[in-house]
């Protein structure tokens, strides 16, 4: 016999001998009652070892699943920060600009958004005493008001948003303005005036604007009434 045929085959007979007393002392190990038994997964592991067969398409085996995990993972982040208010509402940026008597207000969006008012968000709220009226509407503007007995008002309007556009003013004289969340995470514009007035502005696909006319309605009150509104959108 070829000597080297004779060295291969000593090398054969050599890693069979090993692997059937590896093999042997594994099973019993993994048969032992231990606090952590040996898991199915390893136990096939080891026996596609000592069988020889190669452990790279082991590993390229769990790589593609973690991999098909990781994909499944970040689809199911990405559907979920699409229906989470923040990443929409950054579809449309509110720009307010400082002129002498007023702020003007435009909108620049990242998305398309509607080019008629498609669906009319009304509050799910109101206060006690307190009806909603309808003045006026069309394609792209509807415009009510919520009133008491005593004849108080607060104004609601909705109103599309045409992009690069200066669509809306607020006085600027004697008022204060901040940034306020409806139910935690929707930004909006608090405009509180020093006569008492105030006005709150959000954006959601379209514009959204409550004022008052006097001091009867607070900036609780209208915080409370849009957060009945964002509720409405969510459903």
């Amino acid at each position: 016999m070829n000597p080297n045929a004779r060295e291969e085959t000593f090398r054969e007979a050599l890693r069979l001998a090993l692997g059937k007393a590896v093999g042997e002392e594994w099973e019993e190990m993994a048969a032992r009652p231990v606090r952590r038994p040996v898991s199915l997964t390893a136990r096939v592991r080891m026996r596609r070892i000592l069988s020889g067969r190669s452990a790279g398409r082991t590993k390229r085996g769990m790589l593609t699943k973690v991999g098909i995990a990781v994909l499944a993972v970040l689809s199911v982040l990405a559907m979920l920060g699409m229906a989470l208010r923040p990443v929409r509402e950054a579809f449309i940026d509110t720009i307010i600009t400082w002129y002498s008597t007023h702020f003007g207000v435009r909108y620049e969006t990242a998305e398309p958004v509607p080019e008629t008012v498609e669906e009319v968000v009304l509050p799910a709220w109101l206060p006690d005493g307190w009806t909603l009226e309808t003045n006026f509407f069309t394609a792209y503007l509807y415009s009510h008001t919520i009133l008491d007995a005593d004849g108080h008002k607060i104004f609601l309007d909705q109103h599309v948003v045409k992009p690069d556009e200066e669509m809306d003013r607020f006085d600027n004289r004697e008022v204060a303005i901040e940034t306020v969340l409806l139910n935690g995470t929707t930004a909006a514009k608090l405009f509180s005036y020093a006569d008492g007035r105030c006005a709150l502005t959000w954006t959601d696909r379209y514009a959204f604007i409550l004022k008052t006319n006097g001091k009867t309605a607070d900036a609780s009150m209208l915080i409370r009434i849009a957060q009945s509104m964002e509720e409405r959108t969510k459903s």
